[in-house]
């Protein structure tokens, strides 16, 4: 079987992380890749070995004629990025945060529904072996009911002014922000727990606005939410990008136990009042086995490469899903900025309805 042929639209994540995941999985052929800058394009291109770069992903598209396009690029390029590889009879994989808003979001995934394509989203993270782990021991019953999970992040991305000078992500017009960056991740992770959150009350703001010498940012730099549950079940997320230091803590707390990982993902512990923490041996069907020197989200992403090949070439349902996933996602984050501007709780809508050509 011919392998697929595939593109990556980015040269900062996706040369990172995408490009070589695409690269070293045998059943895909990565043709090309596009960046706003074409010297970038063609240098990054020449490093890894693709056979093109191009400073326009619009003449990528149309030259190429790729299968599968993978979208590694700022948010505000997503929607138009995605509605066009759609259009020229590729299947999708897009980068989080999924897009400026969740009607972008369903205009998305109704394209792709219309059109008989792939569609994911990288909610990679997914795949980390101690939140696998974990979440099969909560399905399993094995700390009894879930009743609140906790996740905790303290990032230095913006720590001073010029720890990072201003870019898309400290730009709210260009879908900048730590919600969308990593509070996608993270209500992704609480969905899988326990369901779709039903109602938030947040707080979604700017901490340290100064970016390099004159940049001010717009986009969020720190947030706080809270989102309820059917069940009656809680969540917490609380982020802050302008802290000294890096540091991450999911805990999953059940009528029996808790459940607890760190940012790293590769070791979860067990707690029980009373008694010392106890580390679990992660199962075989979890593991995963980075190389020495790769990048830390490789291995993961390498598990989403995966899914995406069995999706298109042998018809498997993908999971992370664009429809089933990234567009309640994104509703849940036009949620929390609602909750945020009326500094009141907010119902979290469903998405609409598929609408299929």
């Amino acid at each position: 079987m011919s392998r697929i042929r595939v593109a990556v639209l980015g040269a900062s994540f996706g040369r990172l992380v995408q490009a070589p995941a695409y690269l070293q999985h045998p059943g895909f052929e990565l043709v090309a890749l596009a960046s706003a800058s074409e010297e970038k394009a063609r240098t990054v291109a020449q490093e890894l070995g693709i056979p093109r770069g191009y400073g326009d992903w619009r003449e990528l598209l149309k030259q190429e004629s790729p299968e599968l396009v993978s979208i590694a690029t700022p948010a505000d390029l997503h929607h138009p990025m995605f509605m066009a590889a759609i259009a020229a009879g590729a299947h999708v994989h897009c980068e989080k945060p999924t897009a400026l808003h969740r009607w972008q979001a369903v205009e998305m995934r109704d394209a792709a529904l219309a059109a008989g394509r792939v569609a994911g989203i990288n909610h990679e993270f997914r795949f980390l072996p101690a939140r696998m782990h974990a979440l099969a021991l909560a399905r399993a019953g094995a700390i009894g009911k879930v009743r609140r999970i906790e996740v905790l992040g303290r990032y230095p991305i913006w720590w001073r002014p010029e720890s990072r000078a201003m870019t898309w992500l400290s730009q709210a017009e260009r879908g900048g922000g730590i919600l969308g960056a990593l509070g996608s991740h993270h209500t992704d992770c609480l969905r899988t727990f326990l369901g779709e959150p039903v109602d938030v009350l947040a707080s979604v703001r700017v901490d340290q606005p100064r970016r390099g010498e004159h940049g001010l940012a717009t986009a969020d730099d720190a947030c706080t939410v809270h989102y309820t549950f059917a069940g009656g079940e809680t969540a917490l997320i609380d982020m802050s990008a302008s802290a000294p230091y890096r540091w991450e803590r999911f805990e999953v707390h059940g009528e029996d136990a808790t459940l607890r990982w760190d940012e790293a993902g590769y070791v979860l512990w067990r707690i029980v009042a009373g008694k010392e923490p106890e580390r679990l041996e992660t199962p075989s069907e979890f593991q995963l086995h980075p190389r020495e020197g790769d990048p830390h989200l490789l291995a993961p992403f390498k598990v989403m490469v995966e899914r995406l090949h069995r999706a298109i070439r042998h018809g498997e349902p993908l999971e992370p899903d664009f429809a089933r996933d990234a567009v309640p996602v994104q509703c849940a984050l036009d949620a929390c900025r609602a909750s945020s501007r009326a500094g009141t709780r907010v119902v979290v809508e469903p998405p609409p309805a598929p609408v299929r050509a």
